[in-house]
């Protein structure tokens, strides 16, 4: 094989050095050459891009171009071509730059012959064609590396300095091109400590460490370095793999994997491509709750946790189960299962697909929950709210439940049903005085004996505080319920021994029937519990049948009440008022303030109606407030009138002393009024200190050093103890209206009123007498000195501006006093039913210069009693009211200074006997008499008298 012709282009503007240069050619190699010449610069550059030229001889100087222009624009056109630079003399300084321009050879023309010439051209030739041979393989290794997808860069060994970075390691640090100049491998590097590998798999030969991008985000690379030379350079191309994406899903796979394996709840996951779905995982707690371990439960279905029976509780969990598995969908259900020592749980499962890139389910995990614990609470939680929780009773709801199917088999059968309200009789008491720990175990043991009563399909229920409901369903007639109840009283009367100390209750039971067909059947127990209360009226300790009565009464109580609400609400009530008088002046000296209700449709209804349903609805706090704010004002209009040592007394319920911040409501009355303290009293009755003894008396003492009066009211006809009235800081006392009703004729109602009026006057208190309404009572009371005298014998109650009038003109009350004070010294009281026989022994005794006083009449005897200073009683023994010796024992308890004598024509020897041996009666004389025999013994009878008076 031949060499190839070269092609030689000459540049040369002198055709001799032409001509010369063919020849040195020819004679060297005369076909192995072909020589091209062009005489300008332009012609020259037209031949190098338009043939094929290997080698370029051009002449330094070309007319007005230079040899070193043609070089320097024939690569700026990109012509790679080899050039030869030829020159008429040698140059160092030129030769110099000729090469810098890229000239492969400068030859003197003076000096060349064939040889050198075309030694020069072939050199030129073959380093032309290794220049290009090492360009396309740089270019190559250039387009390798730049354009490679995975990063690299290349850096020098000794010193880090990065040489090179191709686009994709630029992309991964975040680099813009020029950005990467004078880095250096520690630059990119965080620090110099060794990476955990965090579980992913390394190359051999490479390593891992953790570098930073431009903007500071850690990346965790795999280095791989390889020693290689580049332009006779070692440097080392560093192969990057990004693995922070691997070492942040190995961390969240091993996070993962530790919350799996600590959770509080059990997870398994089963194989959904193998036929029967075995576990392939169960976590630690899976074996805490079931039992089963890890090698004990993979391979298995799950469904070895049902146990070996069917549970009829777990067939729709099992169906939700087995449609979620066959869509692949999500569910959650509540299944019974089994552990492995056999005790059943509750399991909260929730079941999920896992899916593969192309969507299919290649597992399911399940996450199971025990919620036995709360599946009791919740069994719990469901009793009790059917059910007692102190009584294991059911509840009222459970009760109206059953009270409707005994309703429904009632009437289907045509049997009988019977309701019995069962309540506690001093319950409250014992429970406050106790405790309620012994309360609760009372209820407990009352819970239990009714059951012991009950008959078997029979519903014992305690619907509040110490309230039981009996349901008797399934009875003959009405009266089969009597037995049961009769049982029941007989039962719970039984001695209680709690905290080793005998208690005693007795119950109030209400009856209520109906033969099914009732619309409501809760109706039943709204009338059981009103017989009930009927049975708390009758004495307690008994029973009551409900009776359409008692349903008028209490719609009416209940429409009186809202009626009374919106009377408080709107004021619609208004107060009276009733003078206290003073026994020993007869001017009124106090007013009582007393509530009235004028109803619209009703007229005046009584303070009795309305003011006990006040105190049971707690009405009575409001009510209680508006008279008080009332009274003051309106006894401050009474004291502007010029009646300012006139004082009001209010009413206080017990209720109303018992409630925080009375005392601030007195207080707030007082001052809104302008009444001073000491111008009001408040009458409280005495059993308001039988709860809270000591909250109350702290709260009237409180009052007292207010400057406010108290007075008790109805003295005498509570239960408190005669310890309290030491205690309560009151300053008067009322006589109950009961005491003063018969004070005059019977003898304990004078004994009780005389004992009151004495010890209330040892203890420095004023003595009220209510509902005085005869002169006789009013002079009895005066007598024996009770210090205010209050009633209708004085005025009824009245409205404010009747009080003001009353006031102004009848403010003093005419008494018989001054009567008694111009009486003489000598009075004889006749007692006899035939007019007659007075008549004739008043002749008689006339003369002696008595004052004689006669009467047919017992009552009206006690009243001349009570109303004048009698001191010689003759009577007669037989009369239709009371015979003479009962009447003057009576005389005798009542008015023990009297000298009491029986006239009579009949002798009934042991009445006598017996009135003599009690001191009751002086003297017994016959009838008829002799007038001067009885002259002598009425004379010795006062003188008896005297004598008694010292």
């Amino acid at each position: 094989m031949t060499d190839p012709m070269l092609r030689v282009l000459l540049i040369e503007d002198d055709e001799d050095d032409y001509l010369i240069t063919r020849d040195l050619l020819h004679d060297v190699s005369p076909s192995g050459v072909e020589l091209i010449w062009r005489d300008t610069m332009l012609a020259g550059l037209e031949a190098l891009e338009q043939e094929r030229i290997d080698v370029t001889l051009v002449d330094l100087r070309l007319g007005p171009d230079s040899g070193l222009d043609v070089i320097r624009e024939a690569q700026d056109r990109g012509i790679t071509s080899p050039f030869i630079l030829l020159t008429g003399q040698g140059d160092a300084d030129l030769d110099a730059r000729a090469v810098e321009l890229g000239a492969a050879d400068y030859l003197v023309k003076g000096r060349l012959d064939g040889h050198i010439l075309i030694r020069s051209i072939r050199y030129a030739v073959d380093r032309a064609a290794a220049n290009e041979d090492l360009a396309s393989s740089e270019a190559h290794y250039r387009l390798l590396f730049e354009n490679n997808p995975a990063p690299m860069y290349l850096v020098q060994p000794e010193s880090g300095r990065i040489e090179s970075m191709n686009r994709a390691a630029m992309a991964l640090y975040g680099f813009h091109t020029g950005e990467a100049v004078d880095l250096s491998l520690p630059d990119l590097r965080c620090n110099t400590s060794p990476v955990a590998r965090e579980g992913v798999i390394l190359r051999e030969g490479s390593t891992l460490e953790e570098h930073r991008t431009r903007d500071g985000d850690s990346l965790y690379l795999e280095l791989l370095t390889e020693r290689i030379v580049l332009d006779h350079h070692p440097l080392d191309l560093v192969m990057v793999t990004d693995m922070t994406r691997q070492i942040d899903n190995s961390r969240r796979l091993r996070l993962l994997q530790q919350c799996i394996e600590s959770s509080s709840n059990g997870i398994v996951i089963a194989d959904a491509q193998q036929p029967d779905m075995p576990l392939v995982y169960v976590n630690p707690t899976f074996e805490r709750i079931t039992g089963f371990s890890p090698e004990e439960s993979v391979g298995r279905n799950c469904r070895f946790l049902q146990g070996y029976s069917d549970d009829p509780s777990n067939e729709q969990a099992l169906a939700e189960i087995r449609k979620a598995l066959a869509t692949g969908g999500e569910t959650s259900v509540v299944l019974r299962n089994f552990r492995k020592d056999g005790t059943p749980f509750w399991n909260d499962l929730y079941l999920s697909p896992i899916r593969n890139d192309e969507g299919e389910v290649t597992h399911f995990v399940g996450v199971q929950n025990d919620i036995s614990e709360r599946k009791d609470v919740e069994n719990q939680l469901a009793y009790n709210a059917s059910h007692d929780v102190l009584t294991q009773l059911p509840n009222r709801a459970l009760l109206e439940d059953r009270l409707e199917q005994a309703c429904r088999f009632t009437q289907r059968h045509g049997r009988t049903l019977a309701l019995l309200f069962i309540d506690l009789d001093g319950f409250k008491l014992i429970n406050d005085s106790l405790g309620h720990r012994t309360g609760d175990k009372l209820l407990i043991e009352v819970a239990r004996r009714l059951m012991e009563v009950c008959r078997t399909g029979d519903t014992v229920a305690r619907v509040s505080g110490d309230e039981y409901v009996m349901l008797l369903p399934d009875l003959a007639r009405n009266e089969d319920a009597l037995m049961v109840v009769e049982q029941i009283m007989r039962t719970l009367s039984a001695p209680y021994n709690v905290n080793d100390e005998n208690l005693h209750l007795t119950a109030s039971v209400g009856i209520a029937t109906t033969d099914g067909s009732i619309s409501q059947p809760t109706e039943l127990i709204q009338q059981a519990d009103l017989a009930m209360y009927r049975a708390k009226q009758m004495g307690r300790n008994t029973y009551q049948w409900f009776s359409e009565q008692l349903n008028t009464e209490a719609s009416y109580r209940v429409k009186l009440r809202n009626e009374l609400q919106d009377a408080i609400d709107n004021e619609r009530l208004t107060l009276y008022y009733q003078p206290l008088i003073d026994s020993r002046t007869g001017k009124a000296r106090a007013v009582e303030a007393l509530v009235r209700w004028n109803h619209p449709e009703r007229g005046l209804v009584s303070p009795g109606d309305f003011l006990p349903l006040a105190e049971e609805t707690g009405q009575i706090i409001a009510l209680g407030q508006w008279v008080l704010e009332q009274a003051c004002r309106d006894m401050l209009r009474l004291h502007k009138a010029g009646f300012k040592d006139c004082t009001v007394a209010v009413n206080v319920s017990p209720m109303q002393v018992r409630k925080a911040g009375f005392i601030g409501a007195v207080s707030d009355a007082l001052e809104a009024s302008g009444l001073p303290p000491e111008a009001l009293e408040l009458e409280i009755v005495e059993s308001a200190v039988l709860y809270d003894a000591d909250q109350v008396i702290r709260t009237l003492h409180d009052l007292r050093d207010l400057g406010v009066g108290i007075a008790i009211d109805d003295f005498g006809t509570g239960f408190s103890s005669l310890s309290y009235i030491k205690l309560l800081p009151a300053n008067k006392i009322k006589i109950d209206r009961s005491f003063i009703r018969d004070v005059i004729q019977d003898r304990s109602d004078a004994a009780i009123t005389q004992g009151v009026i004495s010890m209330a006057h040892h203890l420095s208190l004023d003595v009220v007498a209510e509902g005085v309404e005869t002169d006789a009572q009013a002079a009895f009371l005066r007598r024996n000195q009770c210090d205010l005298l209050q009633g209708f014998l004085f005025a009824r109650p009245m409205p404010l501006n009747l009080l003001e009038e009353y006031m102004h003109t009848r403010g003093g009350y005419a008494s018989s006093a001054a009567d008694d004070q111009d009486s003489p010294d000598k009075t004889l009281l006749l007692l006899d039913d035939e007019s007659n026989i007075l008549r004739a022994l008043t002749r008689v005794l006339r003369r002696d210069g008595y004052r004689i006083l006669t009467t047919t009449s017992v009552h009206e005897a006690f009243s001349l009693l009570a109303e004048n200073d009698v001191q010689v009683i003759i009577s007669d023994q037989r009369m239709p009211e009371m015979s003479g010796t009962e009447f003057l024992s009576r005389v005798k308890a009542i008015h023990p200074d009297t000298v009491r004598i029986v006239l009579s024509g009949y002798t009934d020897l042991k009445s006598v006997t017996e009135a003599i041996n009690e001191g009751s009666i002086y003297k017994f004389l016959t009838k008829p008499w002799d007038d001067k025999q009885i002259r002598e013994h009425v004379q010795k009878a006062f003188q008896h008298h005297q004598t008694l008076q010292g």
